[in-house]
């Protein structure tokens, strides 16, 4: 099976606001790209649910699910970052426990929320993560791209971290329907160790950059 995970939204019946809305991990499957199956959205110990990735191996048998749990539709609350949890039945999907990953920290470029991106990229060195991370300025938010490293037979676990960020907002990027937004949310790995990393900017257009694994490696190393 090819697992596509993404953000499905709903009302939120408990309020009378009629923009509030709940967030949860919605996971389809397909092995053709032509006929699709819908499973049911992903339950987890959260109240809502953003940026959710599906690791791309079993570990000890389970689906390995990257989170970001969040108290409301927008602001993370009490979410720490990154979680990770396992699932042990798809058809049924269900995380009974989130560990942290990687935190959100003050005055940094994760300070208001970080969350997956990209499926993580083996390596002979660890996973490479390609994630997103988020600040308040006087401006608004400002997202920002950026990389860690977790352990190969411990994919929760960080084991390598560069200071600052990958990719941000720059010239045309900056200003659109959300100004000062880069996100990604999709990665492809060539056979020559090319990484395309697609990404969105502004909320308005979709972008290309291009990487060498290598070289990623080595940045977070």
């Amino acid at each position: 099976w090819i697992y596509g995970v993404f953000c499905s939204e709903s009302k939120d019946a408990a309020s009378s606001d009629l923009s509030a809305a709940v967030a949860q991990a919605g996971i389809v499957r397909t092995k053709d790209f032509k006929s699709w199956e819908r499973l049911p959205n992903l339950i987890t110990p959260s109240p809502q649910q953003r940026n959710v990735v599906l690791h791309p191996e079993l570990i000890d048998g389970q689906y390995a699910f990257y989170t970001r749990p969040q108290d409301d539709f927008i602001n993370a609350g009490s979410g720490g970052g990154i979680g990770f949890g396992l699932c042990r039945d798809i058809l049924h999907p269900r995380i009974e426990k989130e560990i942290l990953v990687d935190e959100r920290q003050y005055h940094t470029i994760c300070e208001c929320k970080n969350g997956a991106g990209a499926v993580p990229i083996r390596t002979e060195k660890g996973w490479i993560h390609i994630a997103h991370g988020v600040r308040n300025t006087a401006a608004g938010l400002r997202y920002v791209i950026y990389l860690f490293v977790t352990d190969l037979k411990e994919p929760w676990r960080v084991i390598a971290k560069p200071a600052g960020y990958l990719i941000a907002p720059l010239a045309e990027e900056r200003c659109g329907d959300v100004d000062n937004v880069v996100f990604t949310n999709g990665a492809a790995v060539l056979p020559d160790g090319s990484v395309y990393i697609y990404y969105g900017a502004a909320d308005t257009v979709e972008c290309l950059a291009f990487a060498d694994e290598d070289a990623l490696i080595g940045l977070c190393l």
